[in-house]
């Protein structure tokens, strides 16, 4: 719909196109006039129009906006620099249509965008003979017939030549733009719609008042004209002081050809702002809120005087047109072919002038559509194989920071240059880096949050992704480096990528290329593509999205390795040069690099007021000398929150128990300063007992797949043999295979670690807490949103990672495995989680030996219930045969029913060959035919359960669930290690002679009564004396197993404590601390919450 000139309104907001069609416009254009100009006269051509023949092959569709721009062979073009006009008029008199449009300072001949296609053929003949052209209406709906055009006009009123006073000045003006622009958005609800400004002379002036304003508005209306702004396109206005002139005469003599006025009036000077600070400060407001905002630029120059023969008039020319460049590379700015006063007014769609301007609207309207963008099936499938789901073990850090920290980080420096694109740190990267525990995360978290609220309605983008890794050997060498849990070090470029993939057009299409190459595997992009991808491809050249600013935050975990760091450092600094994003990267210190291309800051330097406010707050004492334990608190804390934190819930616990002052100093000086050294010293107050409880408890929370719920804990702890060491040493890695005869869940109590006698997770939680003395903690399943989910299906996770790599590095195992008098003094940390998950392993295989599962994927054992448990074998079986959906989709159901009525079941089946391929020697030396004994005992009892509830028998399919993205033991099956191809062939003949014996036995008799698992040895086993006997033991002939010469570590002690070791008594004067009649002699922590409160 267009609208009639006479409907057109002088001062205010009018609507002059919007499309006819129900689609909604991408953007809006709004016109601004300079002081003295008209809402339709400023932009309204006069006079003939030289006309352009057009053709019907000139004719396409006008929804694509790229298949219009057609070159044409250069045409001849005057250059000269910018001190003077291009072109003369002489005697005041039209140019015509002979506008030429050139670059700033080009100095190679260009091909020209032919825009005549703009135009409908019918549209172009309505034109003919007209002699006067309002572009706005009558050729750039043709052009751009997707957006929605307003012009905004208001008077300056001039009496006999001379400007009136006490009347409103271009300022004031801006403020009634902004005011009636924000109102019309929000009555049509389209207050989030991108904006372009198109403006004319001293309407730029207006124009960066009015974002000026925009900008000092919390929220509202008001604020989202600047968060919406996508683009300004300025013709003719002023921006800078030059060498010989000031910005306040380019403003006077722009002001003075549309008035038409003398300059050097005082009225004008007021009106137009050109003496005005205010002027001065929209410039340096503009320039800031580009940066901040980044959007469009686009600047045009006139390039024709009157006269030649008049120095006044070529001198204020020369002002003007200098005048009008920013002085930007950003701002691309162009020349057009006419005077200041008709540089706006354009007769054709061929004229060279709305070339220019229609090719960059173009641009921008091409942008806005790709940010629109819905992806089609292709895509959808090409994005699939980037992501890999994968359990977040590192999200155990809170939302939001502890009130009133985190705050100095916006005051420094850098951060300002970082966060508002200025100065040479405009494009790196902000590295903030410091010792575990210092609230990096925290910090990090904190900083996103307070970005979003402030960005977020600016049509901007937020991507976060964690990083972890030793180095990305194991990404192009598979096998070469694969310490546990460790997170691919591919994630965090699948993540970034993926996130970008929505917004850049040009990565998709990248992307795409790279998905239809052939592959081994049609439905993934492995790691080693992916990393080579990013590294090799897509940082290495310009990165344009049209996201106005995009922030990326990458949190790397404290235990990845420097090389790691550094070859991502230069990957994301390589990123950030490149383009316009915002990157923050949070890690370990690593001091060792320093000389990366970053803005560095380092943390713990810094953080010392937010450990003291936090300290002087929660720390419960009252006597007359606290700040003096405050203080030594902050102090020995050296900028590590988490160390604080921890040691301040330790003191208020022993405060709330009677503690005097002394013995609360005392204990101050006696804790360890590095966490590691906090977390041995609070481990060492458990007796023996305790800390063989805990010792089970943390295996299974530090090396389990993924978080366990806390039901499943409980199972598993209960399964868990209290002394697998000694098992070892009798039966090498053999003994995760010994199951022994099966149990049910009644017996699991008197059976196995009677100690623990929680019956409820409520119970089992106190217990938890008192065994990891607050080392462990609860979480929701960040997989699923949940309110006021249940005790037991909430997830156990350690309060901080460096929980995790104490233990991994051996010295929390160390601490717990103190008083077993089983465990080798030399034994390696490696050798200590191997024989770990055996011990793990062998608890998976027992619970799917168990004899409350008998229905599942095998005969009873009576033949009074064989029939009822045939039925049952029947739905839980495997697919082997094509069946109906609905019969599918009901054995899917009832397995995930059954699945999920069991604690712990879920994670025994999908996570038994993660736990079976984790040890060194089962990885490598895959024993085939011990596994094969002990999954086929008892007429495939183990086989059959764990393929009915996995729901195939299939050995590929077995392998490929086992081998997806999201599978933890996906690494372990890589073919460097050569375990896949040997579980392929014992799962083949397990298939294969279950089969047969199926067919054969009809059920019951004398087999169903043997041991579940007859292990066999390497050698000549030794026979068990009695067939009733409780389990079926082989002894081989050498007395301790070894581990073959390739596997066998260097001498690499497990950091056992001496007796000498200060850890034998972590508190001097224990008796000295008012404690629980249970817990005299020691400190009592088994209640002490300390999850983190940062």
């Amino acid at each position: 719909m267009k609208a009639k000139e006479d409907a057109i309104k002088s001062v205010g907001l009018s609507l002059l196109y919007e499309p006819d069609e129900p689609t909604d416009p991408v953007l809006d254009i709004v016109l601004i006039h300079g002081i003295g100009g008209h809402p339709v006269r400023t932009w309204k051509c006069q006079g003939p129009v030289r006309q352009i023949p057009t053709t019907p092959s000139s004719t396409i569709n006008l929804s694509s906006f790229r298949k219009r721009l057609r070159k044409t062979a250069p045409t001849a073009q005057l250059r000269r620099s910018n001190s003077e006009p291009l072109l003369v008029l002489e005697n005041n008199r039209s140019t015509g249509r002979t506008r030429n449009v050139l670059r700033k300072n080009s100095l190679k001949s260009t091909s020209r965008l032919k825009l005549t296609d703009f135009a409908t053929e019918a549209g172009e003949k309505a034109h003919q003979g007209k002699t006067e052209v309002f572009w706005p209406v009558d050729l750039l709906p043709a052009t751009c017939p997707n957006v929605r055009v307003y012009t905004w006009g208001y008077h300056t009123l001039v009496v006999d030549k001379k400007p009136l006073s006490l009347q409103n000045g271009i300022f004031s003006h801006a403020g009634e733009l902004l005011v009636e622009l924000a109102s019309n958005r929000a009555a049509l609800g389209d207050a989030a719609r991108p904006i372009v400004f198109i403006t004319h002379s001293t309407g730029g002036i207006l124009l960066k008042e009015a974002l000026r304003l925009s900008e000092l508005e919390r929220d509202g209306p008001l604020k989202e004209i600047l968060s919406s702004t996508s683009a300004v396109m300025f013709l003719g206005a002023p921006h800078r002081a030059t060498e010989h002139s000031t910005m306040a005469d380019a403003i006077k003599s722009m002001a003075s050809i549309t008035l038409r006025v003398d300059s050097n009036d005082f009225v004008l000077q007021e009106l137009s702002g050109a003496n005005s600070p205010e002027a001065e400060l929209g410039r340096q407001t503009f320039v800031r809120l580009w940066n901040d905002y980044n959007f469009k630029v686009k600047t045009f120059q006139e390039s024709v005087v009157t006269s030649y023969r008049f120095l006044d008039l070529r001198a204020e020319a020369t002002v003007r047109r200098l005048g009008s460049f920013i002085g930007d590379p950003r701002e691309s700015a162009e020349t057009i072919g006419s005077s200041h006063a008709d540089m706006c007014k354009f007769g054709s769609s061929d004229d060279p002038g709305y070339r220019a301007l229609a090719s960059s609207l173009v641009r921008f309207i091409t942008n806005e559509e790709d940010q629109r963008h819905t992806l089609n099936t292709k895509e959808t499938e090409c994005l699939a194989a980037l992501v890999r789901p994968h359990f977040a073990f590192s999200e155990t850090h809170p939302a939001t920071s502890y009130p009133g920290t985190c705050l100095w980080l916006y005051d420094l420096n850098d951060f300002q240059a970082w966060h508002h694109r200025i100065g040479s740190n405009k494009n790196k990267i902000l590295w903030i880096r410091g010792e575990s525990g210092c609230g990096k995360t925290i910090l990090l978290r904190s900083l996103r949050m307070r970005l979003e609220r402030q960005w977020a309605g600016a049509g901007s983008s937020f991507i976060w992704s964690s990083a972890e890794g030793y180095d990305t050997n194991s990404i192009f060498f598979p096998g070469t480096s694969r310490p546990q849990h460790e997170i691919n070090p591919a994630n965090v470029y699948r993540n970034v990528l993926a996130q970008l993939f929505l917004q850049d057009p040009h990565l998709r299409k990248a992307l795409l290329t790279l998905y239809n190459q052939p592959r081994d595997d049609p439905q993934t992009l492995d790691d080693a593509l992916v990393v080579s991808f990013f590294a090799d491809d897509y940082i290495d050249r310009r990165v344009e999205t049209p996201t106005r600013r995009t922030f990326i935050f990458v949190d790397v975990a404290d235990d990845a390795d420097s090389a790691y760091v550094e070859e991502l450092i230069c990957r994301l600094a390589q990123l950030a040069r490149n383009s316009d994003f915002s990157i923050c990267v949070a890690s370990a210190y690593h001091p060792e690099l320093e000389e990366l291309s970053s803005v560095s800051i380092v943390m713990h330097l810094r953080n010392t007021d937010d450990i003291l406010r936090y300290v002087n707050l929660n720390l419960v004492a009252e006597w007359e000398e606290r700040n003096r334990t405050v203080v030594r608190i902050g102090q020995k804390a050296c900028g590590i929150f988490l160390w604080a934190e921890i040691v301040v819930n330790i003191l208020n616990a022993a405060i709330m128990e009677g503690a005097s002052q002394e013995i609360i100093e005392d204990t101050l000086e006696e804790v360890p300063g590095d966490l590691h050294g906090l977390y041995e010293w609070m481990l060492a107050t458990l007796n023996d007992t305790e800390k063989a409880e805990a010792l089970i408890l943390f295996q299974w929370v530090i090396l389990a797949a993924e978080p366990m719920r806390l039901n499943d804990l409980f199972v598993a702890v209960r399964l868990t043999e209290t002394s697998p060491f000694k098992s070892f040493d009798e039966l090498g890695p053999f003994m995760a295979l010994h199951v022994g005869l099966p149990i049910s869940m009644r017996e699991l109590r008197q059976l196995r670690n009677s100690e623990i006698t929680s019956d409820t997770p409520y119970q089992f939680h106190r217990w938890l807490r008192a065994r990891s003395i607050g080392l462990l903690e609860l979480k929701s399943d960040n997989r699923q949103v949940v309110v006021n989910e249940p005790l037991g299906l909430q997830r156990v996770q350690p309060i901080h990672s460096s929980v995790r790599s104490f233990f991994l590095s051996g010295r929390g195992f160390a601490c717990l495995a103190e008083g077993c008098t089983s465990l080798p003094p030399t034994l390696s940390t490696e050798d200590f989680i191997d024989i770990s998950h055996y011990s793990l392993l062998r608890a998976c295989l027992t619970y799917l030996n168990m004899r409350d599962f008998e229905h599942l994927g095998g005969q009873g054992n009576t033949n009074h219930h064989h029939h009822h448990h045939q039925q049952q074998n029947q739905q839980l079986s495997p697919l082997s045969i094509p069946e109906s959906p609905f019969r599918q989709k009901n054995v899917f159901d009832q397995r995930n029913l059954v699945m999920s009525s069991y604690p712990f079941l879920q994670y025994a089946v999908d996570n038994l060959l993660f736990h079976m391929l984790s040890p060194r020697f089962f990885r490598y030396f895959l024993p085939q035919r011990e596994l094969f004994l002990a999954l086929s005992a008892n007429r495939f009892r183990l086989w059959r359960r764990w393929s009915s509830l996995l729901g195939t028998a299939d050995p590929a399919a077995i392998l490929a669930k086992h081998h997806g993205a999201a599978a933890a033991a996906a690494a372990l099956l890589s073919p460097v290690f050569g375990a896949r191809y040997r579980l392929e062939r014992v799962f083949r003949k397990l298939g294969r002679v279950s089969s047969s014996s199926r067919a054969a036995n009809s059920g019951g008799g004398a087999a169903s009564l043997m041991s579940p698992i007859t292990p066999i040895g390497p050698a000549s086993p030794k026979t068990p004396k009695s067939a009733s006997s409780d389990k079926a033991l082989w002894t081989p002939q050498t007395p301790k197993f070894r581990l073959p010469s390739k596997l066998r570590p260097p001498k690499l002690s497990l950091p056992v404590p001496s007796a000498r070791s200060p850890m034998k008594s972590p508190v001097k004067n224990r008796s000295r601390i008012p404690l629980r009649p249970a817990m005299q002699g020691r400190l009592d922590l088994r209640g002490v919450s300390l999850g983190l409160a940062v």
